[in-house]
């Protein structure tokens, strides 16, 4: 069963910083916010911040971009992750584009 992650608020999740591995090299990093299983922020060594849901469709892991930090707000994000899943639930793969018939 899979860890399930404490949510962080507002505040915390504004001091999350990117990853330095051992040898001082500087990668992204992808921190659990909680709240929505899945929900991640990724922070860039640049500062950069952005909100991913990971999740699986149809078998494939999916990672859906849900926009910037901080104009997509945590609430905001928690708010399109659970519009996600719902979507998921319902059949639908919201990574895949729409085609008109």
């Amino acid at each position: 069963m899979p860890k399930k992650s404490r949510e962080l608020s507002a505040t915390e999740v504004k001091r999350l910083t990117h990853g330095i591995s051992a040898d001082g090299n500087e990668y992204n990093a992808l921190h659990p916010v909680g709240g929505v299983a899945g929900l991640l922020l990724q922070v860039k060594p640049s500062g950069a911040k952005s909100w991913i849901y990971r999740t699986q469709v149809a078998g494939k892991r999916r990672n859906i971009g849900l926009g910037g930090f901080p104009d997509v707000t945590l609430a905001q994000a928690r708010d399109k992750a659970r519009t996600m899943r719902e979507k998921i639930k319902e059949g639908v793969d919201p990574v895949e584009p729409f085609s008109a018939p």
